[in-house]
């Protein structure tokens, strides 16, 4: 049995509105989905009077144009007004695609609304910008680069002296696997379960090596966020929230990122890397839902 398409758009405040073909599951039926499946590449050239053809000067993929248009059969006036809230103006929202029991998610901005004003079956025009081109998964992706090893073995006897019922084994490098279309950006967060100074992320598959010039206390907390576009390092201490940008490393190579396919992570300090907790999120980018 066909899985049945899914589309729903929610704005900043959780009001959504859910388009797909049944109209026993939603006030609009959808009847078509444009700039979904397609990308649009721009290759940037050059061209030079005494030089045959053009030169390569890079390529960048367009923001995405995506238009739903669907059909509302009844409550003519309440689903209008509903579509007006959902897809309101100034705000960011978030368009969700699942087909076949996976769901991949893209932020847009509201270009255009056209409604009909007669008609049994009135189409409603929704036109959407994504200023980042990609799909993203529905879920971050969770490492953590530590982990806890049983002490239980079967058949279990507990003396009375007591038992260890786990030891912890901390990774100080990890393989990563990027499924993109694009190296992507994480967000890392560095635990201080004592002093630690100086610490630094790798990626040693690219080379890149993000070093903060600082000295955690111990429960400290460092978010660092490297997502084009949003380039980022805060540290959490006692409750309060301070910014830690100053505190990055000017010699650093790049900002962490993970290359499309295997990626090799590895952290450090200067003193106290043992007492490094390291885990850190991110998002697969795709250029097709």
């Amino acid at each position: 049995m066909e899985k049945i398409k899914v589309i729903k758009c929610e704005n900043d405040n959780g009001l959504s509105a859910v388009f797909t073909y049944d109209h026993d599951v939603t006030e609009f039926f959808l009847v078509s989905l444009d700039g979904v499946y397609r990308m649009k590449n721009a290759v940037h050239t050059s061209q030079n009077a005494t030089t045959d053809g053009s030169s390569y000067g890079g390529e960048t993929l367009e923001q995405r144009n995506i238009v739903i248009t669907a059909n509302i059969r009844r409550n003519y006036r309440e689903n209008r007004d509903h579509l007006s809230r959902v897809f309101k103006k100034g705000a960011e929202g978030t368009f969700y695609h699942t087909e076949d029991g996976q769901t991949r998610k893209i932020k847009y901005r509201v270009e255009d609304i056209d409604i009909a004003e007669k008609g049994v079956l009135r189409p409603a025009v929704i036109s959407l910008i994504c200023p980042d081109p990609y799909f993203k998964d529905d879920t971050a992706t969770h490492i953590e680069m530590a982990s806890w090893e049983s002490g239980f073995e079967f058949p279990c006897e507990i003396q009375e002296s007591g038992m260890e019922f786990g030891t912890r084994s901390k990774e100080t490098i990890k393989v990563v696997d990027n499924n993109s279309t694009t190296a992507i950006g994480i967000q890392m967060t560095i635990i201080a379960e004592d002093v630690v100074i100086n610490p630094s992320i790798m990626n040693v598959t690219t080379g890149e090596t993000l070093k903060l010039l600082c000295t955690m206390q111990p429960d400290d907390q460092i978010v660092i966020t490297t997502e084009q576009g949003n380039i980022d390092v805060i540290l959490f201490r006692g409750g309060e929230k301070i910014d830690y940008n100053y505190t990055v490393d000017e010699e650093n190579e790049g900002y962490v990122q993970l290359e499309t396919g295997r990626n090799y992570i590895n952290y450090t300090a200067d003193e106290g890397g043992d007492y490094m907790n390291v885990n850190f999120d991110f998002e697969n980018c795709y250029v097709m839902p």
